[in-house]
């Protein structure tokens, strides 16, 4: 048992399916206390593996930044965690049915039983997450105490999710269990209810999520809370720079830290303190840091261990895992495009084949296939060249000679070959000292056994002359010729080529060519002045530059020329764009300490403190911040809004202490980031002598929010409404739609109850209900099949709902009864749903009547979002130090149902000094308004001044 610590899950490698193979069995440290539930990636889950997802199990095409991502899980004995990083262009939750939209899956097979074959046994459980939804849907699911917490990220969304072990198998893990698990993603690339992609760890057909012997096998293991985690650089990186400076994560208890470094693995691993073995370097050192002195050896694998030291009075010591890394090498291998020509080729194995990586493995070892190679025409001497993307300065060249199977046999392969180098392919130059090629081994794992040293030259262009070769049929080939070059430009760029939001204060870093003693640096937003070196340049010796002040949104170009003792090699053009908002307020501050006054709505004064407005800011309860729908980070601010009532608008505003500058760097916006929800499309609704023909389309009345069209009045207090469905209308879907409905609000997942006439083929008569707001529905459906014409009755009294039926509006048999308390007055009327979105279906009624206290003219609307709100101004106020006020007013913004940037340029709020802001309201609703408006929410995020980039 782990107790509470957090422990390892280990995933086993031995399914198919997985398109990144990945070091699955890795045992790692995990720490005593569970992560806090946010949302964020935060040092606790260093300590978990990343399994990646990449497999396609629905025959979509997906994109690393469109359609993928990874995951990392870990438990205790009351939970297992797991969070998921989405890859995702564009964000969508709109069909009803989570694994339609942009979601995530979790699947759990208690005990690995992998089912037996049958799919989805009683322990097996399937989890969807919509992205911002806060429901959860699936199959075979307990949802007791299940919980999960969202973010969106710059590359998509994130979910943090934990599942009670009672949930998942009513039993407390063991050390060594096995369970079944897997992650989907799910990809909605447009809205609707179509679903684009869906990759997988490791189910590999369109059929996998339902079959658990195709999910991956889970270990319980034990990990150590009080053990470093978290390397940086990570453990088994590469090309590592050598003045790198080592970090961690430090052990939960640990008071200093002893560091072993080293290029002997065995050294690293076995020292201690009494036997240092002349690897620890660092004893009892208190930050979570070293920097190794001088700098490191190229292209050497180095290891080091970091041992965990607690403080007084035990001072226990806690070895470390060993880990790993390799610097950078001193030379690397030509990445731009090579264009092969020959003297003559044969058609299944031309020049290019020679320089195109084919017929290599992970371990450069080369193929016997001869379409893998470049095979000449008969004929001796023969020539090949090869011609570079630019000038590089060789450093050496790998050879792999010809390597078909009869090679030992008729020698195809080069063996006195002349090498000549140019840089403007007509001058040409000698490569003095060439060795005589070795011949290939036939063999399907055949190593580079020539290298050719180029001494450092300067060429574009290489050619080979093949004068004889190892066999007398006067065939020559060549499998593979690799070109390693010595960076002597500056290489590297950090911010990358091409980056956007790029700090203003940023400093500007690269790798330094091998021969710089020192670095010109251009810099400016002319990029032909900065490519041609005519503005100034400064000269550092530390590749590192500080630009001078930066403006916001701005495309800034910047290039290096190293200065060696011999000559200056010109660097390339490299460019990024500044970032185009500093922030005012991103809501990551706030906290639910209301003693401390940390929470969102002490600095966000609403109409709940003032009295003076129909506003709330933040939930009633903690969490106060709203953390599923957010723009950035892991919260925003929700702005509730009721201008129905005491007010006729709400507003919330905030005080700046001290005052604010928001004119510097060439401010000219304010911008905010604003979600609400649709406003409701109405329909006509004509009755007629007691009849009505009613049109709906919409995926259901179902699950947590309905999509439908609904025909109704108000009731307040106990009454009933009678119909007869007269026709189900034309269609194929069995399960649309007809019936009579009692409803909390127009809200899509209000709570609800319906007595229906499905579709024909369907179950006939059905009740369903939804007891709660936004949770999930319910059904009892009739044990006969009915059809129309046939009479429905919905009844209210007091919080009890029933559902009945009747062949002639007389005799009448209950369907189904439930409780749902609903705040008077309440919805009754007519709904419609065809059960496929986008396609109509029409219902007709006729002898419509009601009991009780049924009010007002029929009123219709197309139901296809959970919520609705109703249609405001949203004005932004800024006001300076001097009292100079402005305002600033959207008149669509609360009903933007996806997150939109509301840019607002500072002209418009003219006379206000952006060099002393002193306030900042928002008011949805008109001050002056007479009459009484709606309500609503709606969420705000990432509230900054800048100027967007062009």
């Amino acid at each position: 048992m782990c107790g509470r610590t957090i422990c390892s899950l280990v995933l086993i490698l031995g399914l198919t399916g997985l398109a990144v193979a990945q070091d699955w069995d890795i045992e790692i440290p995990s720490v005593n206390k569970p992560p806090v539930l946010d949302g964020e990636l935060d040092s606790i889950w260093s300590i978990a593996s990343v399994q990646y997802i990449g497999t396609t199990i629905d025959g979509t095409a997906t994109s690393p930044a469109d359609c993928s991502g990874s995951w990392r899980v870990m438990w205790d004995s009351e939970y297992i965690y797991v969070i998921v990083d989405v890859n995702d262009e564009a964000l969508f939750n709109d069909s009803g049915s989570a694994y339609l939209d942009d979601s995530v899956e979790f699947y759990f097979d208690g005990g690995n039983s992998k089912g037996a074959g049958t799919p989805l046994a009683d322990n097996d459980r399937q989890y969807t997450f919509g992205w911002t939804a806060t429901d959860i849907q699936g199959t075979n699911t307990n949802t007791a105490g299940v919980e999960q917490a969202q973010v969106t990220t710059p590359n998509g969304w994130r979910i943090e999710m934990r599942f009670p072990w009672l949930s998942l198998q009513g039993t407390a893990p063991a050390m060594g269990d096995l369970i079944g698990i897997d992650v989907f993603i799910n990809d909605d690339d447009d809205g609707g209810d179509t679903r684009e992609g869906q990759v997988a760890t490791f189910g590999n057909d369109s059929g996998d999520w339902q079959v658990p012997s195709d999910w991956g096998t889970g270990v319980l293991v034990k990990g150590s809370s009080e053990k470093a985690s978290g390397p940086n650089p990570a453990n088994g990186a590469t090309d590592v720079p050598r003045e790198v400076v080592l970090g961690w994560v430090t052990g939960e208890f640990a008071a200093a830290h002893d560091v072993y470094f080293g290029t002997v693995r065995d050294d690293v691993g076995n020292a201690d303190r009494a036997n240092p073995l002349g690897v620890l370097v660092s004893q009892g050192q208190t930050p979570a840091q070293f920097d190794p002195e001088g700098l490191l050896e190229y292209g050497q694998t180095y290891y080091w261990r970091i041992d965990e030291v607690n403080g007084a009075p035990d001072n226990t010591v806690f070895d470390g895992e060993v880990w790993s890394f390799t610097t950078e090498p001193f030379a690397y291998p030509i990445a731009g495009p090579i264009v092969a020509k020959a003297s003559s080729q044969q058609i299944a194995s031309p020049a290019g084949r020679s320089c195109d990586g084919s017929g290599l493995n992970e371990f450069d070892e080369h193929s016997f296939e001869i379409t893998d190679m470049w095979v000449a025409n008969p004929g001796l001497p023969a020539w090949i060249q090869y011609t570079f993307d630019k000038e590089y300065k060789l450093y050496e060249a790998w050879v792999w000679n010809a390597n078909s199977e009869l090679e030992l046999f008729m020698g195809f392969g080069a063996k006195d070959v002349v090498i000549q180098y140019s840089t403007d392919g007509e001058n040409w130059t000698q490569l003095e000292n060439v060795p005589q090629f070795a011949q290939g081994t036939g063999e399907e794992t055949y190593a580079a056994n020539n290298i050719v040293n180029f001494n450092g030259v300067t060429a574009k262009y290489v050619k080979l002359t093949i004068n004889t070769t190892w066999g007398f049929t006067g065939i020559t080939s060549l499998s593979e010729v690799r070109f390693y070059y010595i960076p002597v430009q500056a290489f590297g760029s950090d911010p990358a080529d091409g980056a956007t939001e790029v700090a203003l204060d940023a400093t500007l870093n690269w790798r330094p060519g091998r021969e710089a003693a020192s670095h010109q640096v251009y810099f400016g937003m002319d990029s032909t002045a900065v490519a041609e070196g005519t503005v100034a340049a400064e000269t550092v010796t530390e590749h590192s530059y500080t630009p001078p002040a930066m403006d916001f949104g701005t495309v800034y170009y910047w290039k290096v020329d190293e200065v060696g003792d011999a000559r200056t090699y010109e660097g390339d053009l490299w460019s990024f764009t500044s970032q185009e908002y500093a922030p005012i307020d991103d809501f990551e501050s706030y906290t639910d300490n209301i003693d401390a006054q940390e929470t969102i709505w002490h600095a966000w004064v609403d109409g709940v403190t003032t009295k003076a407005s129909g506003s709330q800011v933040g939930y009633t309860n903690s969490p106060f911040a709203e953390t599923s729908i957010v723009h950035g980070g892991r919260q925003s601010m929700p702005f509730a809004y009721n201008n129905a009532t005491d007010f006729f608008f709400s507003e919330a505003e905030r005080s700046f202490d001290p005052i604010q500058n928001w004119a510097g760097n060439g401010a000219t916006e304010l911008s905010l980031w604003i979600q609400g929800y649709p406003s409701v499309t109405a329909v006509e609704v004509v009755e007629t002598s007691g009849k009505v023909n009613l049109t709906g389309a919409g995926t259901d009345i179902w699950n947590t929010s309905d999509e439908f069209t609904y025909a109704y009045k108000t009731l307040t207090g106990d009454g009933t409404l009678i119909t007869r469905v007269v026709s189900n209308g034309t269609g194929s879907n069995t399960w649309a739609k007809g019936g009579v409905m009692i409803r909390d609000s127009i809200d899509g997942g209000a709570a609800q109850a319906m007595m229906a006439i499905t579709g024909s083929g369907g179950n006939g008569a059905s009740f369903q209900y939804r007891a709660t707001a936004d949770g999930a529905s319910t059904a009892v459906d009739s044990t006969a099949v009915v059809a129309p014409p046939y009479w429905v009755k919905i009844e209210r009294a007091a919080d009890t709902l029933t559902g009945s039926v009747s062949a002639d509006g007389k005799t009448w048999r209950q369907i189904g009864t439930t409780a749902i308390a609903m705040a008077d007055p309440v919805l009754i009327g007519l709904a419609v749903t065809s059960h496929e979105s986008g396609v109509d279906r029409t219902y007709q009624f006729d002898s419509i009547a009601s009991t009780g206290a049924v009010t007002g003219a029929w009123q219709g609307a197309v139901v296809n979002s959970p919520q609705y709100n109703a249609a405001a101004n949203l004005h932004v106020l800024v006001e300076d130090s001097a009292g100079k006020i402005a305002t600033v007013t959207s008149a669509t913004a609360v009903t933007e149902p996806k997150w939109t940037q509301w840019k607002i340029p500072m002209t418009d709020f003219p006379g206000v000094n952006f060099a002393r802001v002193k306030k900042m309201a928002i008011t949805i609703g008109d001050k002056d308004a007479t009459t009484a408006g709606g309500t609503g929410i709606v969420f705000i995020d990432d509230i900054g001044f800048g100027h967007s980039a062009q």
